[in-house]
């Protein structure tokens, strides 16, 4: 940024080489140039900002469906009496347990990384089965 000294200076050569007489009508073009380049830049951020809010306005209408289906089936499971934990499928034979595949997704929902949890993510002794019973 310039400082006052080396403004003064600059003002000086300007006024030595334009002269008196066209100096001002420099300054006059260079104030209405500053205040174009200010308006295209008002017009393009606001701009901007009217296509942000609108794409903003677009994600969470695409986004209210699946939250209403998320409570409705939350709601369901509560009236039916239901954990999310109550497995009637066949035991897995490799992987995580169900336990950790649900506390992996409650993470996912929160906006968590699964992979880096705490105690609750790293496997227990009793999610996969020994070797032998593999073979």
């Amino acid at each position: 940024m310039l400082q006052g000294g080396e403004i003064l200076i600059i003002l000086i050569v300007a006024l030595l080489v334009l002269g008196p007489e066209r100096l001002p009508i420099l300054a006059r073009k260079a104030g209405e140039w500053t205040q174009k380049m200010r308006s295209a830049a008002t017009d393009l951020t606001q701009g901007l900002e009217k296509e942000v809010s609108e794409l903003k306005d677009l994600a969470e209408e695409a986004g209210r469906p699946i939250s209403e289906i998320r409570s409705e089936l939350r709601k369901s499971v509560d009236e039916v009496g239901m954990s999310r934990l109550d497995w009637v499928g066949p035991k897995p034979q490799s992987g995580p347990g169900p336990e950790q595949a649900i506390s992996d997704l409650d993470r996912i929902e929160r906006g968590e990384d699964p992979e880096t949890g705490d105690d609750d993510s790293a496997e227990k002794p009793g999610d996969h089965p020994p070797e032998a019973a593999q073979a």
